[in-house]
């Protein structure tokens, strides 16, 4: 069975050290401690059809990840996972299906967890592709998620093979590299496969004006009193930052009461207030295979600046750009960036 208590290098230092948390400490300072170890690769190659693609590819890339993965590592061929005997120790269900561990004290209520990966595309790629046309994409995978790099590269792979999208586009993988230590892990008609380096997030500026800039890549899925965002406050983002990060970090970092990290006081949050907002609600169709029927993913695209004591928040908004926020972040949803003004 998988277990990632003892995979996180800073959970194995704090049990040698003894140390554990005691008392109520900030949110932020708790999933900064807590946050799982990450890896991000790129995948460089070159078309070798023609066809069309929908304007956003995550969702077509994560549905041919998703059945080829389960395609390349399922032996039982059984439809359904939950009713499968090796589910807790098999890669497609870890990586895909979200298996929630036994006895959490975290989403209960739900069948599933997120996904350990986020899918990087831009807005805007090509749609009619053309043979000898080249494309980038990437992931980044969280927690145990990197060991089993080899199933995920193996089955984009076999996509190139079968085809990507309605049209089964083949294509052909030239390399792959880790952007982080630039290195190449893979080459096409080499072998072997290199291994991911685990990756931190980048250092959080000292100093921060009180003026901050979120801008959404991608369309980027909040939700606020349970509707679909279409305008959001610092508070909203806030939360859906918290959120996010709490998951990752409960479920493959390392593991915390959940109440360090939900905090009902937002005090100075508030006061942050929007001083300009060019953000739009956007769409993105797609086909759910396993549902057998189109579906309509809907977030905000575009940038929103505010004003007000901010600083306090950066690091946790800076890791928000490493995980991406919001939900559907497993379809390359949420990514964000940001900057000061």
């Amino acid at each position: 069975m998988i277990n990632d208590d003892d995979f996180h290098p800073l959970r194995r230092q704090r049990l040698q050290d003894g140390v554990e948390l005691s008392g109520k400490t900030s949110f932020h300072s708790v999933l900064l401690q807590h946050f799982p170890p990450f890896a991000e690769f790129q995948v460089n190659g070159i078309f070798l059809s023609q066809g069309s693609l929908p304007p956003f590819w995550g969702p077509t890339l994560r549905g041919g990840l998703g059945y080829h993965l389960k395609k390349t590592v399922c032996h039982v061929k059984q439809k359904n996972c939950p009713g499968c005997i090796v589910q807790k120790s098999c890669a497609y269900s870890y990586i895909f299906e979200g298996v929630a561990p036994d006895n959490r004290a975290f989403m209960r209520l739900y069948p599933n967890i997120p996904q350990p990966f986020v899918i990087l595309t831009s807005m805007g790629a090509p749609s009619q592709i053309t043979a000898g046309m080249e494309f980038q994409f990437g992931m980044r995978l969280f927690g145990r998620a990197i060991e089993l790099f080899p199933y995920i590269v193996y089955s984009l792979l076999e996509i190139g093979k079968e085809g990507l999208g309605k049209d089964r586009i083949s294509y052909r993988i030239d390399s792959i590299i880790q952007p982080a230590c630039s290195t190449v892990v893979y080459k096409d008609g080499n072998h072997c496969l290199g291994g991911l380096q685990k990756e931190s997030v980048g250092q959080v500026p000292q100093h921060w004006d009180s003026r901050l800039t979120i801008e959404f890549l991608t369309p980027t899925k909040l939700q606020v009193g349970g509707a679909q965002a279409r305008k959001i406050s610092f508070l909203d983002l806030i939360k859906a930052v918290n959120r996010r990060l709490s998951i990752l970090s409960y479920f493959y970092g390392i593991p915390f009461e959940p109440s360090d990290a939900f905090s009902d006081d937002w005090t100075g949050v508030e006061s942050v207030r929007v001083k300009s907002d060019q953000t739009r609600l956007y769409e993105v169709n797609r086909f759910s295979g396993r549902q057998r029927q189109k579906m309509t993913l809907r977030g905000l695209l575009g940038r929103i600046t505010f004003e007000g004591k901010v600083a306090p928040y950066i690091p946790i908004l800076k890791l928000a750009e490493s995980c991406h926020v919001g939900k559907a972040t497993s379809f390359g949803f949420g990514r964000i960036t940001i900057t000061q003004e």
